[in-house]
């Protein structure tokens, strides 16, 4: 009972709460501070003030490096914060892991708080040391065919940090194959009122040599079994050495450590640690974490273009990508009749000799359209060019308009891309080419025929139906070729 007493008493002068006596100069509550939690002999580290950005009149910060006692040297990459504030006439000195930490940043006045900086006291990624092609090679972190919410892109948020909402709670999976170095899921507490930030379940994993991501804020307990199987309960350093490939669930999100609402965290860089910071007599809770961090790119998008989104930008993620030149459609000769094929709307259709004839009935019923599609059953990554070919043409004595739209499948208001080609009075088959590319990741194709007018009269023609993915990035989203531009 003693010793726990005596550890009280400790950590209340360490951290200066905001019932502590205000020191008279903000020299002497900074120097206070950090002689009281230097002085702790149950804490890995001490604090070495690095620099300060402070307004005489309204406080700020000190960034500190934490170094530890065993080597004498700094955890690369950690720099914690202490909250500097003027009360009742003096100053009083915060450090993260007491209430009201948070509270006291977000009560700097927004000039101060404009200033705070810490990027000139952490290690910075070097771009010699991981190919540009590596850093592009990522999914996704969570269920294809899932949407995340982005709340914090790499620009908002810091290089290399991104947070999504994947619907409080959803599967997290691994954004690229790799080697899971540490897992620990045993954190319970939201901590975001103390900004006790080490206190947030997290999973670590190395894809290369200089090249790692990490999974933050997970929910506790809830690390794949398979992975809590093969890891190590020692959290104060790498715990474990197990293979991961793209798309494998890790966990589920969360919303431990400092974090307001659930979410997942991800982050890339160029190095990991682990670090551990005193909670309770004789208690240790180890954080793992990043540095060194860089932006990548996912599923298509540039690094460029995710830092660049916005708050509020719905992305899919997806598992099954299309395979570079591969055959996608199914039956596209129609050789087995409608099989692969899919009616909607008012359409009458059959196969016959091999050519689908197809047309929209004249009738004012809903639905107010006439199609036949198919879900190609692979995903398209963002900036995706797919050439598609295919034959029309129209025994109708008058001038019928068959639409061709390579569309998201889970809706045209998710992306869709479309050419409309006027066919003559009685044109013979014609071989047409479109070459479409989509924007953004859509987790399953969908290619649908549509016709017009409605008419009820001798039929729109289609044969030898094809789509291939065939690269990325071309200068136009849709280019639509008529047997003249052929």
């Amino acid at each position: 009972m003693g010793r726990f007493l005596v550890f009280l008493l400790i950590l209340l002068n360490a951290f200066a709460p905001f019932d502590a006596a205000a020191e008279r100069t903000q020299d002497d509550a900074i120097r206070g501070a950090l002689a009281a939690f230097n002085a702790r002999d149950d804490s890995p580290f001490v604090y070495d003030a690095l620099g300060r950005t402070l307004d005489p009149q309204h406080g700020g910060v000190v960034y500190l490096a934490p170094v530890s006692r065993e080597t004498g040297e700094p955890y690369p990459g950690v720099i914690d914060w202490l909250a500097v504030l003027p009360r009742d006439g003096g100053w009083v000195a915060l450090l993260p892991g007491v209430p009201g930490y948070r509270a006291a940043l977000e009560g700097l006045p927004a000039e101060v708080a404009a200033r705070l900086n810490d990027s000139r006291y952490r290690p910075e990624a070097d771009p010699s040391l991981v190919a540009s092609s590596a850093l592009a090679g990522y999914q996704l972190p969570w269920e294809g065919g899932q949407w995340a919410t982005v709340t914090r892109s790499f620009r908002q948020h810091g290089r290399g940090r991104i947070d999504f909402d994947v619907g409080g709670g959803g599967e997290v999976t691994a954004a690229k194959a790799g080697r899971i170095v540490y897992a620990n899921d045993t954190n319970s507490a939201n901590t975001y009122d103390s900004g006790a930030w080490w206190r947030w379940n997290v999973v670590i994993i190395e894809h290369g040599e200089h090249e790692y991501s990490l999974y933050g804020h997970l929910a506790p307990g809830s690390i794949s079994g398979w992975i809590a199987d093969a890891c190590g309960d020692d959290y104060s350093q790498s715990n474990c050495d197990l293979s991961v490939e793209a798309g494998d669930v890790i966990a589920l999100e969360g919303s431990t450590g400092y974090s307001s609402s659930p979410h997942l965290h991800v982050e890339f860089g160029q190095g990991y640690g682990v670090i551990g910071y005193a909670s309770a007599p004789g208690v240790v809770s180890y954080g793992g974490y990043i540095y060194a961090e860089h932006n990548v790119g996912f599923s298509g998008y540039a690094p460029p273009e995710v830092a660049a989104w916005a708050y509020g930008r719905l992305v899919q993620a997806l598992n099954q990508p299309a395979r570079l030149n591969a055959e996608l459609v199914v039956n596209g000769q129609f050789d087995d009749g409608t099989a692969a094929w899919t009616p909607s709307g008012q359409v009458s259709w059959a196969v016959h000799d091999g050519v689908m004839r197809f047309l929209r009935l004249n009738t004012a019923d809903p639905p107010a359209w006439a199609s036949f599609y198919q879900n190609l059953d692979v995903g398209a990554p963002a900036n995706s060019l797919f050439e598609l070919g295919f034959s029309l043409g129209s025994d109708a004595p008058y001038a019928k308009t068959v639409s061709v739209t390579l569309q998201n499948a889970a809706g045209r208001e998710y992306g869709a891309l479309t050419c409309a080609y006027t066919l003559g009075a009685n044109t013979p088959l014609q071989p047409f080419v479109m070459r479409a590319q989509t924007a953004d990741t859509w987790a399953n194709l969908r290619l649908e025929f549509s016709v017009n007018p409605p008419d009820s009269q001798p039929a729109a023609l289609v044969d030898d139906v094809s789509v291939r993915l065939v690269g990325n990035r071309a200068a136009v989203e849709v280019e639509c070729e008529s047997p003249s531009d052929l």
